[in-house]
This record gives structure tokens, sequence and C-alpha cells, in this order.
């Protein structure tokens, strides 16, 4: 399956996530959290981003990014690259560090930007690490709390509570004490096809500022993919659930898993309408390689691309 774009615009805001190749550990000491921050710092700077938000965890870090002008691409490639090679240096390894490609989820700042700040500074608190978010050395959260400007922009978010920097900081330290003891926001990762977190509305404004995209952001819903591989097939949804197994039925099956993975989908979301368990869909998935079956998922694909652009 091809690896989606990245989407880039002037004031794009992005939640990345970057992680240790296999889950390995990317800091072992404090000299190498300051410097991974001491980059992130340069290219502020040099490239000109704005920083909400930060959290150097063991084996991954937290940004919350928006750029201005440069792309979250050549602004992740600068501070990765250098960090990796003062990490090989210093402890005399080779190869890559980072695991593949970063998580960049375009985000609705207006939407998120306040639960993504929070989001990120308690968690030290759901890794059990420290029991208060202010205890933990490694995350912006003590610069809301003072106020500070030097790395980490407070203001941009303070706003939101008051104009009044005092008063802010303290709604700001109560908002972020309200969700101690929560789990996991998994509604902050359920991103787009192009990992957008956002309404349908914002994902067609993002799609407004994009030169030359050739395929719509938003994924289709369930009921979009069952119509347009009957409309390619003439199978029918009822018939793929069926226990029929001709062969023009089970094309439409691993069409529709071929489909279903390649809008980025879990297979195990799809066991209750096509009423098979998960490795009869694994089994399915593997045959959507097949060079026919490829073939009519790029047709499925077309007619998607085509039904959501009109």
């Amino acid at each position: 399956m091809a690896r989606p774009l990245r989407i880039a615009f002037p004031g794009a805001f992005y939640h990345v996530i970057v992680r240790g190749n296999q889950r390995q550990d990317i800091f072992f000491d404090n000299q190498d959290r300051e410097a991974y921050l001491e980059r992130v710092k340069r290219y502020k700077i040099e490239l000109e981003f704005i920083l909400y938000a930060y959290v150097l965890m063991v084996n991954h870090v937290h940004l919350l990014i928006e750029t201005p002008s440069m792309s979250i691409s050549k602004i992740m490639q600068r501070i990765n690259l250098t960090y990796t090679q003062y990490f090989n240096k210093k402890y005399g390894k080779v190869g890559h560090l980072f695991q593949g490609r970063y998580k960049a989820f375009l985000c609705d700042r207006d939407e998120y930007l306040l639960s993504l700040i929070r989001y990120i500074h308690l968690n030290p608190v759901r890794g059990n690490f420290v029991k208060e978010p202010h205890d933990y050395p490694w995350s912006s959260h003590r610069d809301y709390l003072a106020g500070n400007e030097d790395l980490v922009d407070t203001k941009r978010a303070l706003r939101f509570f008051s104009e009044r920097i005092l008063e802010a900081r303290k709604h700001y330290e109560d908002f972020v004490d309200e969700a101690l003891g929560q789990g996991k926001n998994e509604s902050l990762y359920q991103g787009q096809q192009q990992q957008i977190l956002g309404s349908d509305e914002f994902t067609k404004e993002v799609e407004k500022k994009i030169v030359g995209l050739d395929r719509p952001i938003r994924k289709p819903s369930l009921q979009e993919i069952l119509a347009a591989v009957k409309e390619v097939t003439g199978i029918s949804m009822e018939e793929i659930a069926s226990r029929v197994r001709n062969k023009q039925v089970v094309l439409a099956r691993e069409v529709l898993v071929g489909v279903w993975r390649e809008y980025g989908y879990k297979l195990l979301d799809l066991t209750p309408t096509v009423k098979r368990d998960l490795s009869v869909l694994s089994r399915l998935s593997k045959g959507s390689d097949r060079d026919r079956v490829r073939k009519t998922v790029d047709k499925v694909i077309k007619y998607l691309d085509a039904y959501m652009q009109a």
C-alpha cells in the first residue's frame, strides 16, 4: 500500500510523534535530552516554526508544531538527522535511530490545540514516570506554569484561557489537572486518510489549500466503499457476507478487503460486516495483491475518488 504524502501548507498545525527504531531507547541520559532540545531550538529559529508543546520520553518524542512557511518534512528531517549523527557518534553506533517514518497528524488547531497540549504534558503521568506533570523535567509543562518563552510559544495557547497572563497560567494548570487519572485519548489518533485530525469541514478546507491534490483526503465510509465495490464488481454486500464461494464473489471479497486496507482501515473493523474472522480476512488481504484483484481494487478506488470529488 502506497504511503500517503505529507500535507503541507502555510499555517499547518501538526502533532508529531517520533519513535526509536524497533521501539529502542533514543535517550540514555540527560545530556541526550539536552542535545535533542538544542536541535529543536536551533531549527525553530532557522526554519521559523512555532512550537506549542513537547515531551521527551525514553523511546519517543511528541512535538506540537505549526509551520508558517517551512514544510514539516524539512523540519523533522533536520532535527532527526542531526540528532542521529550526535547519538551514533556518542555511542559508537551506525544506521537508523528512529523508526521509519515519523507520524505527523495534521490537526484542526482551533479544535484540538488545548487538548493536545494537555495530552502531551500528561504522557509522563500515564507512563508512571511521575505522579504530577510538573515533576517531569523533560516536557514544556513547566514552561506553561512559569510563562517561559525560551523554546515554547506558551502565550499563543495561554491566551485561550485569559489575556491576563497570571490568570491564564492558573486556568491552564487547572485544565491539565482535570485530566489526571484519565487514560490515553484514542480520539487524538483517529485521523483521516492523510492523518488529519478534524471534522469533514476542516478536511475540505485543507483540500482547498493544497495545489495539485489528485485524491480526496477524506476517507470514504463503509457504505460508500460497499457501494463502489458493487458498482465495479456487480456483487452486493449480501453476497459478500454469504457463504457463496464462486469466483466472482470471492474476487469481490478480496477487492473489498484490498480497498479497506488501501484506505488505512483496520481489518478487525471489517469482521462484523463480512461475517468472517480476522484470520480469513488476512488470507483475503493476501489475495488482494494478485494482479487481477489489484486492478479491480484500483478501479474501485478510482470510482470512489471521482465520487468524493463530485
